[in-house]
């Protein structure tokens, strides 16, 4: 026996790292890979697997002597599995254990392009065995999440990895996992009127605020799962391009983020997705724009910055931001606006509707990313990633000024540049 036949056959009794060890050499190294204590996402080997290993071998040797002895012709072949040889209830793909990945995402994989594909393949059947009736087996329900969180954690660490999600045919099938996912809220946008016509509020309204996360069902704890990784595949301009050209019969993407703006949870998350996909450099964007036009997803912006009492179809106050996610969701819809208005095919009509705003020309002029985290621009996660990881206050660039009673009062991002450099300086 030599090469992958040997393997296959180590592979019977070892973890899969330490057949990698046994593999890549040299012998001295193998050795005290055997003897020591590991932990890490790609190896679990302790004494106590060695030794229960070492005592298993010695019965298969023992009990294959007597049977010789015996004088027969022993038909013998090794066992599929040796058992013990690994932490059997923890989740494993392509060599490496998801949950001890979680723990330390920037721990150098040897094949990390082999655990992303791993990860996207279970993901996808993961989220389709949620959908079986009750007279199938029930599948786990926490197995998406946990196989999207490490999704988005590897693309984190290795971002270049999103541009390889695009090529291998991955993004129709997540966009169309998320929508099968919100099929039960999901718009009918062939009723939906034309955008110069539409009225947002007869289509589109928040379903909860972001304020109650544990009561969120199971289902949509998973379509928000979906959102996270189109999140995180966003900003790879490969994968917005995949978003943008929907096959027929297929969901299409900009829909899908303007329903999910009114997901518990999901509000910025949606946000950023959609600024991410509009960017200049997509090729594909003038699909996308056109998308939000029909849907009308340019007056819904518009109505989540409409400060007035009661605004306008009342969204703003329908959403129920807390402060940190009023600032941040109003920036993003500015920034969405200014994408949606940038130079292409039907940058004219996004023009006209927003010039015959009036919340549109009280935010278009302000400088806004000071109402960000101070560090947004230059994380990975975005800034969705930011404040859904922070378990703390976030540090703004520029803190909110202290709320004044006044009716009619702007929200905090209409500040103008000069007056944040007043409120920074008497800080």
């Amino acid at each position: 026996m030599h090469g992958p036949r040997v393997a296959i056959a180590l592979a019977r009794f070892f973890p899969d790292g330490l057949v990698s060890a046994i593999r890549d050499g040299p012998g001295e190294a193998v050795v005290t890979a055997l003897e020591q204590t590991s932990e890490t996402p790609e190896l679990v080997w302790t004494p106590a697997m060695a030794a229960s290993l070492g005592a298993q071998i010695a019965t298969m040797a023992s009990d294959l002597y007597r049977e010789q002895m015996k004088g027969r012709v022993v038909d013998w072949d090794l066992p599929e599995h040796a058992s013990g040889q690994e932490m059997k209830d923890e989740p494993q793909v392509g060599g490496v254990y998801v949950r001890l990945f979680l723990k330390d995402p920037k721990f150098p994989l040897r094949n990390p392009k082999r655990f992303l594909e791993g990860l996207l393949d279970q993901y996808v059947s993961a989220v389709a065995a949620t959908h079986y009736t009750k007279e199938m087996q029930p599948a786990d329900p926490e197995l998406p999440l946990l196989l999207s969180a490490a999704l988005v954690s590897l693309l984190r660490v290795h971002p270049a990895l999103a541009d390889h999600v695009g090529y291998l045919g991955y993004v129709p099938k997540l966009v169309a996992a998320m929508a099968y996912e919100g099929r039960r809220e999901t718009m009918a946008s062939e009723d939906v009127k034309a955008a110069n016509h539409c009225q947002p509020g007869e289509f589109w309204e928040p379903e909860y605020g972001e304020s109650n996360l544990g009561s969120q069902t199971s289902q949509e704890r998973v379509r928000l799962s979906c959102l996270r990784v189109l999140h995180q595949l966003a900003a790879s301009t490969t994968c917005a391009e995949a978003m943008a050209t929907a096959s027929t019969g297929t969901p299409q993407v900009v829909p899908l983020l303007m329903k999910a703006i009114g997901w518990q949870g999901g509000s910025v998350m949606a946000l950023e997705t959609l600024k991410r996909v509009v960017v200049a450099g997509n090729r594909a964007r003038d699909a996308l724009v056109a998308q939000g036009l029909k849907i009308g997803l340019v007056d819904v912006l518009l109505g989540l910055l409409d400060w007035r009492a009661g605004g306008r179809h009342g969204l703003c106050m329908q959403m129920k931001w807390n402060e940190s996610e009023a600032s941040v969701g109003r920036v993003l819809a500015v920034e969405v606006l200014h994408a949606f208005a940038t130079e292409g095919a039907h940058c004219a009509k996004v023009r006209n509707i927003l010039n015959a705003s009036d919340v549109w020309s009280a935010y278009k002029d302000q400088k806004h990313d000071l109402f960000l985290p101070s560090n947004a621009q230059s994380a990975a996660a975005g800034v969705a990633g930011l404040i859904e990881s922070s378990s703390a206050r976030l540090t703004y660039a520029l803190t909110a000024p202290t709320p004044q009673p006044a009716l009619g009062r702007l929200p905090t991002s209409r500040t103008t540049q000069a007056d944040a450099r007043d409120e920074a300086s008497t800080e």
